[in-house]
């Protein structure tokens, strides 16, 4: 909380310069039928609060901003945790008429969690270098992005990652986008995993408990390499707006890995971090999506959405019940099925103290097929929030 305070005071200490300091609160809560997206699901209520606060000098192409993010659960209280976030962009125009762009970030992060789960706890420092090119009615993005993700006190999972990725974006006169993009991604662990056993003096391995062998034992150590992995991400995607009030979008998008042999870790509790749940690394995909986006009447918004993607896994075995400890589905394939709706209402104030008040209510539903009875499950969570703009 020292750190949160500081952050909160350096920031509101630039309000009382010269410039433009924005803020912006959230609260929504949501009904969530399977926390941990098990085949066993476990209930929950659970609420989120953001706080996020900017500022900009008067004159100028550098913004800072503050973002923390709070997440409760009702009943699973000690799973309670934190996010924070600092970060700083720059913005500017170049090339004749300034008709170019370069934007350059920075944001360092940290995650907090209660005493019984701080293996969860991470510092993480994020970094990106974007340029988009106005080149005759069509862009061009291109760009690269790191991050370092330490995790304190599992630190075999620390990890590295990069991305470089090229986007092309051509408008149509029929008010048809067209957006294809390709991106390249590198991901190494910062340390090898090690891993301990008791041996025999005779040869033999024990651990079948005192008394079990006839040899004396002793502690063994040994440190496992953890090789780099690589993916390659092609995405196609087709926007129209049919009219005015409304557009809708087919997106396609393959993920094929670059690597032979996976070595990421991935944990079989989801706990609202879905890189530990299911590392993007440590599988294939393909799947298509789509969202209509409809503006009706009094301002309201309506977001209809799905997506299909069949993915599948490089170097996990299914296991086909809770007894099966060998793995006797082969490799691990799921196909996933998502269905969200998203309404929201913005109240514009206009106001000193009141920029704009939105509400919103959300549903979506997710049906995992795996050949691995542990991530064969359903989740469905619905919710609504009220975000408030000064």
């Amino acid at each position: 909380m020292k750190i949160l305070s500081t952050i909160l005071f350096s920031l509101l200490a630039c309000n009382t310069v010269l410039g433009q300091f924005t803020s912006q609160l959230e609260f929504s809560s949501f009904y969530d039928d399977n926390i941990y997206r098990s085949p066993l699901p476990t209930t929950d209520i659970l609420s989120e609060l953001s706080l996020n606060l900017g500022y900009q000098p008067e004159n100028s192409d550098f913004h800072m901003y503050y973002n923390g993010s709070f997440l409760l659960y009702n009943e699973l209280n000690a799973r309670n945790f934190s996010i924070h976030g600092l970060g700083f962009v720059y913005y500017a125009a170049f090339g004749d008429s300034d008709i170019h762009r370069f934007y350059l970030g920075t944001e360092g992060s940290m995650r907090l969690d209660g005493e019984e789960y701080m293996e969860y706890d991470y510092n993480q420092i994020y970094a990106y270098a974007n340029f988009r090119f106005e080149l005759d009615n069509w862009f061009l993005k291109t760009g690269y992005n790191f991050r370092y993700r330490n995790y304190s006190n599992v630190p075999e999972i620390s990890n590295l990652r990069h991305y470089l990725f090229a986007q092309v974006n051509k408008s149509f006169t029929s008010r048809t986008t067209i957006i294809l993009e390709s991106d390249i991604g590198y991901k190494s662990f910062v340390s090898n995993q090690i891993y301990t056993y008791t041996e025999e003096e005779g040869g033999g391995r024990g651990g079948m408990g005192p008394g079990s062998s006839a040899y004396p034992t002793h502690i063994v150590t040994t440190t496992a390499e953890v090789l780099p992995m690589g993916q390659a991400i092609l995405l196609a995607r087709i926007a129209q707006s049919i009219y005015d009030q409304l557009g809708l979008y087919f997106q396609y998008r393959q993920q094929i890995s670059l690597t032979d042999q996976i070595t990421s870790i991935t944990s079989g509790d989801y706990y609202q971090d879905e890189e530990l749940f299911d590392d993007p690394f440590s599988y294939e995909s393909r799947g298509f999506s789509s969202q209509i986006t409809w503006l009706l009447p009094w301002m309201v918004r309506l977001q209809i959405g799905g997506s299909m993607i069949d993915k599948n896994y490089i170097n996990e075995q299914a296991y086909v019940s809770v007894d099966d400890t060998v793995g006797l589905g082969g490799d691990r394939v799921d196909n996933q099925r998502n269905y969200y709706l998203n309404i929201s209402k913005t109240f514009n104030i206009n106001k000193n103290w009141l920029n704009a008040l939105t509400f919103n209510f959300y549903f979506d539903f997710i049906n995992n097929k795996s050949n691995s009875y542990w991530y064969d499950y359903k989740n469905s969570t619905i919710g609504g929030g009220l975000q408030w703009r000064f």
